[in-house]
């Protein structure tokens, strides 16, 4: 008799993300989940053929004004209908087999709430050769602290609150601050679950400097609010 597994909600925020959305939803069909699964794609106000190219690969599709990541992550956590949550930029892709191994930590411990797997980058196959050369990246893989390296029970999005969307960018690491305060049960696995694609679109990858500026000055806002 086949293990039961929880139904995931695949959470995509996309805009004009039709150049690698494709690829990115076929990564989430080929994970071979034996449990229900979501793709919730929310079209933040994109001006390309996003919404129709999300509902045409059979996702679910919801559509807002263009509000920016936080925004779009915090309406998929409403529209979503499975106990597990997952995260998923609409340019990056997973890592073959990824759901099973963020899934066996709670498999193991139901009181483990939020599984982190590791991330690697990978240059897109559109970036031009010569632009390739000078672009600097992690290819050993490190320690997945996105939300598209986890599993998160839906209770845990509640304890720990939405995504705050006043903030332009780092949203993502200002939710991740407050998990770590929070009492939720976390564990951390070594595999590397999620590839993160490099392109020349997405510059804070291509700048981990200011990308850094910015994490170190959203934990100082937090410790201000202590």
């Amino acid at each position: 008799m086949p293990i039961s597994r929880p139904g995931i909600s695949v959470i995509i925020p996309a805009y004009n993300a039709e150049r690698y959305l494709e690829e990115t939803v076929q990564s989430v069909r080929e994970q071979q989940w034996e449990g229900p699964l979501e793709i919730i794609v929310v079209n933040d106000g994109s001006a390309d053929s996003t919404e129709a190219l999300a509902k045409s690969l059979g996702c679910r599709v919801v559509s807002i004004p263009q509000s920016g990541p936080a925004a779009a992550r915090n309406e998929g956590i409403k529209n979503a209908s499975n106990d597990l949550i997952f995260f998923l930029d609409a340019d990056d892709v997973l890592a073959e087999g990824s759901f099973e191994v963020l899934y066996a930590p709670m498999a193991q411990d139901p009181a483990v709430s939020a599984v982190f797997g590791r991330a690697k980058d990978f240059i897109s196959p559109d970036v031009p050769p010569d632009e390739a050369k000078k672009i600097r990246y992690n290819v050993d893989g490190y320690e997945g602290r996105l939300t598209g390296c986890s599993f998160l029970k839906k209770d845990v999005l509640e304890q720990v609150g939405p995504f705050d969307e006043s903030l332009k960018s780092g949203e993502t690491v200002d939710w991740m601050v407050r998990l770590r305060a929070s009492s939720v049960r976390i564990a951390r696995i070594p595999d590397i679950v999620l590839l993160r694609r490099i392109h020349l679109s997405n510059m804070g990858r291509l700048d981990p400097r200011g990308e850094m500026m910015n994490y170190a000055a959203i934990l100082r806002k937090r410790m201000k609010k202590k």
